[in-house]
Order: C-alpha cells, then structure tokens, then sequence
C-alpha cells in the first residue's frame, strides 16, 4: 500500500450516486479509503483520465467512499456513467486553498462588507460559494451569481445566517 505521500492508483467505473446532489461518483477502493481517513486526509487532488480536479473523499451507503465528479468534468475527463476511467488520488498539500473564478474575486475586490465577510467563512464554505458562481456556463451568468453573493455577504443574508 502506498504511503498517505504517494499517489493512489486505480481503475473504476463511473455510477450513478442515488440520493446524492451530484449523481456521478467514481468509487474509491475500501484499502484507498482507509488510508486516506487514517492519514487525516481532508482534500485530494484527483487526475480522472489524465484530467485534475480538487475533491474530498465521500461515502455512501451503496457504494461506499467514492468521489463526487460532475457530468461537465466527466465530460473533460472522456468519460461518463459506465466508463472505467484510472483514477490517480494525492493528498492535497494546501486543503484550505478555495479556487475562486474572476467574476467573484472582482465582486468581492469592489465590495469590502462582502470581502470581509467572505474572509471569515470557512474554507469549506467558501469553495462551496466559489463553486456556485464558477459553474455556471455563460460569462453573464456568472457575473450576476458573483454580484449576488457579494449582497448577500454584505447583509448577512446567505443562506443559514
């Protein structure tokens, strides 16, 4: 078994996650899994086909640990639901780090309520933020998303304050 430094290698098929928000999961074998919890791993940054993305390991009842991959990944990844994709998991060595697209990091340089604010979430909140805004197709689209959380930011009316 590979040491928690070392990149975990696989192959798994692509399936769909029933109940889950983001249907497609790529499962994680049990022995990867494990190692990964007994580490303390949080993030991982995950090559699906050669493609990189940043996840975090998740479990369910019917396919056990598994990482969340959605369709537009897949997409850039070459694969879909079914596919036997190779799968290559490592720790990500800065777990706080949240990507953030331009339209959002304009939104929050013009606006310092909301840049402050958006200092104090938690990493997890915030790349759940940057993810709404960044996964929109159209430019304009994202633009009104990044205005929108920057508001709401300022007036503490995201969801949950």
């Amino acid at each position: 078994m590979a040491r928690p430094e070392e990149p975990y290698t696989f192959k798994s098929e692509v399936v769909r996650v029933e109940g889950a928000m983001n249907p497609h999961g790529v499962p994680v074998p049990d022995s990867v899994a494990e190692s990964l919890r007994k580490a303390g791993t949080r993030r991982l940054i995950v090559r699906i086909n050669g493609y990189t993305m940043k996840r975090g390991l998740q479990g369910s009842r019917e396919y056990g640990s598994h990482l969340v991959v959605g369709l537009d990944l897949l997409k850039k990844a070459g694969a879909g639901l079914g596919s036997v994709v190779a799968v290559e998991i490592e720790v990500d060595p800065a777990p706080d780090e949240v990507d953030v697209c331009d339209e959002l990091l304009i939104a929050l340089e013009q606006d310092e309520a909301a840049r402050e604010r958006w200092e104090t979430l938690t990493p997890g909140k915030q790349r759940g933020l940057a993810y709404h805004v960044s996964s929109a197709k159209r430019e304009e689209t994202r633009v009104k998303r990044a205005l929108d959380i920057a508001l709401k930011l300022r007036t503490n009316t995201l969801y949950g304050d």
